[in-house]
């Protein structure tokens, strides 16, 4: 039999061809898989930048043909998971126990807190081409649960033959229509991480070389992107896409989180394969993103205050109607790349290549390293760009506060009402989501420039610090004082 060679362009895209004698076992991934909001495709050219990890060998693919049932041997699978379907729902597992198609509902949960979910089978968690999404706590008064699980790959209603188990039943292509798989999907878990600011680049022909007619890439964001969908105009995503028509694509994402991938190839005769599959976005230590239904007609700035101050504190200043700028609150006054003097918090500097790639790359590379804190974007009535204050290096134990301040673009009280979301990051993870619906943020309808206007006091945040990495956070909501529910909006008042 003729044998044709496919190499790989990731590392992580090692898998089994399937051929006449080939049982079927492969790595896990994911086609169909649950994805909330539609994909954005952009049309451009590929751009020559990061090239594609070459593995050792390449890996051999027979040429289809065709066989006889006796030599591809039944295809059934004979040893499928239990799907683990219970009579009760246990709580704070994002494991659907009742099969019910809902995850830990009725379970109560602390406002804005995000964890994994599965939307399938618990049984199938975890199992071939099948990814977590995730899940956020809504409800901000006294009653709150779980919200849907977005995101992640759910097991598949039908198995295509790519090489991977769609649906999750512990068995890879058990399709009578698998003999010749000549489709090899990357699965989610071999991808090598990314981080933001950097080229993402995937080539298609890694996992299929025969004849593609065309190339049709799509990519799915975190919830940012998701918000700016439906709230910009022209509709902007965080990220962009080079090559959304070629073989080979780019992804160059700006925030952490999990990106969706599905890529559609035409054959010459009409007929289609696809993959999807998630690429998972990590920036080190604490990161703070925050986005705006009003992007375009605001400036909406995002601040995070510094741990182990003590005394009087006050948000912009030394003091609560002074000019003097107070750098134990990173904002765009002293957190860029060209603000002097800059926050000096006695945290170690990071590496260029953590904010070189970034809005303010040449200014960085004129300091020489990345500081932290810094605030790598900062959105002035900018159509769906984020704002985003990274601390790489955060102290263990020490807590950090967020606050996002209405400075321009609602001088009068309702004017423009305005909805931020800031999400927190740790380690790479979300672990919490404030202000998205429904539970949108109340009130917050008056700018007032440097030190006035409407102040959102949203979240303490106290990083888990283990041999120098960030491997979690414990979150703390912040509500009105007295009060154990609502979102804490003041007017003009610096207070910390």
């Amino acid at each position: 039999m003729r044998m044709r060679q496919l190499a790989l362009g990731l590392a992580a895209f090692a898998f089994v061809g399937c051929g006449p004698t080939n049982t079927g076992t492969g790595d896990p991934d994911a086609p169909p898989g649950a994805i909330d909001a539609p994909a954005v495709e952009v049309d451009a050219p590929v751009t020559s930048i990061d090239a594609p990890l070459p593995i050792d060998a390449p890996v051999s693919m027979p040429d289809a043909q065709e066989l006889d049932g006796a030599i591809c041997g039944d295809r059934t699978c004979t040893t499928p998971v239990n799907d683990g379907c219970g009579a009760v729902e246990q709580c704070d597992n994002g494991a659907d126990d009742n099969c019910n198609g809902q995850v830990d509902e009725g379970c109560g949960c602390t406002a804005g807190a995000v964890h994994a979910c599965f939307n399938g089978p618990p049984g199938r968690r975890n199992v071939g081409a099948c990814v977590d999404g995730m899940q956020t706590c809504v409800g901000s008064g006294e009653f709150r649960e779980w919200g849907p699980c977005v995101g992640g790959l759910a097991p598949a209603n039908a198995e295509p033959c790519d090489s991977l188990d769609n649906n999750c039943n512990g068995c890879v292509d058990d399709n009578a229509a698998c003999c010749i798989v000549e489709l090899a999907c990357p699965a989610s878990g071999s991808l090598p991480d990314g981080q933001p600011f950097q080229n993402y680049v995937i080539d298609g022909t890694s996992f299929y070389s025969g004849t593609v007619a065309s190339w049709q890439w799509t990519v799915t964001g975190g919830p940012c992107d998701r918000l700016f969908l439906t709230t910009t105009s022209p509709v902007v995503q965080t990220f962009t896409v080079t090559g959304a028509n070629t073989p080979m694509m780019t992804l160059r994402p700006t925030l952490s989180g999990d990106y969706t991938v599905r890529v559609v190839m035409t054959l010459p005769d009409g007929t289609t394969q696809e993959c999807t599959f998630i690429v998972h976005i990590a920036g080190p230590g604490l990161r703070v993103e925050m986005c705006s239904d009003r992007t375009a007609t605001t400036d909406i700035d995002l601040h995070v205050y510094r741990s182990g101050t003590s005394g009087s504190r006050f948000w912009f200043t030394t003091t609560a109607t002074g000019s003097t700028v107070n750098n134990d609150d990173c904002y765009y006054r002293n957190c860029s790349a060209s603000d002097v003097p800059f926050a000096n918090w006695g945290l170690a500097n990071s590496p260029l290549a953590e904010c070189v790639g970034g809005p303010e790359g040449t200014s960085w590379q004129t300091v020489g390293h990345c500081r932290n804190p810094r605030l790598d974007i900062d959105s002035i009535n900018d159509n769906g760009v984020p704002e985003n204050i990274n601390v790489d290096a955060p102290v263990g134990g020490g807590t950090y506060r967020v606050m996002a301040h209405y400075y321009s673009g609602s001088a009068s009280v309702g004017t423009q009402v305005a909805r931020p979301m800031v999400n927190v990051y740790c380690g790479g993870r979300l672990l919490g989501t404030y202000g998205a619906a429904p539970d949108l943020v109340p009130g917050f309808d008056h700018s007032g420039g440097f030190g006035g206007g409407d102040m959102w006091r949203v979240v303490d945040v106290t990083p888990t610090v283990t041999g120098g990495m960030t491997t979690g956070c414990t979150l703390a909501p912040l509500h009105p004082p007295g009060m154990t529910t609502g979102y804490w909006v003041t007017d003009g008042d610096r207070s910390y």
